[in-house]
């Protein structure tokens, strides 16, 4: 298996010793953690200083709100729901016929 951590400095290639390990090491997993930890802390203080983003939605382009936490805009979300109730109903319809 392949160490999760890109800037893995160790042995890239390693025998997991449980089903679930991601890392070849505790310094590994230690080192991935404490940066996802900063990049989210960085990230949300830059949200909530006003830092201007957009959404992540391929062809939208809105400017998401300092209160919106999430990376794409309430109009996406509310159109991937509705793709997906109208999947559900399509597949249910499939099924009966």
């Amino acid at each position: 298996m392949i160490c999760a951590y890109d800037k893995c400095q160790g042995v890239k290639e390693f025998t997991p010793k449980t089903h679930n390990q991601k890392y070849c090491s505790d310094e590994c997993c230690r080192i991935a953690t404490n940066e996802q930890l900063k990049e989210k802390y960085y990230n949300n203080k830059a949200r909530l200083a006003g830092k201007k983003r957009i959404c992540k939605t391929p062809k939208c382009g809105s400017i998401l709100s300092r209160y919106n936490e999430g990376m794409i805009c309430s109009k996406c979300i509310a159109a991937q729901e509705a793709k997906k109730k109208q999947d559900l109903i399509d597949m249910v319809k499939r099924v009966s016929s």
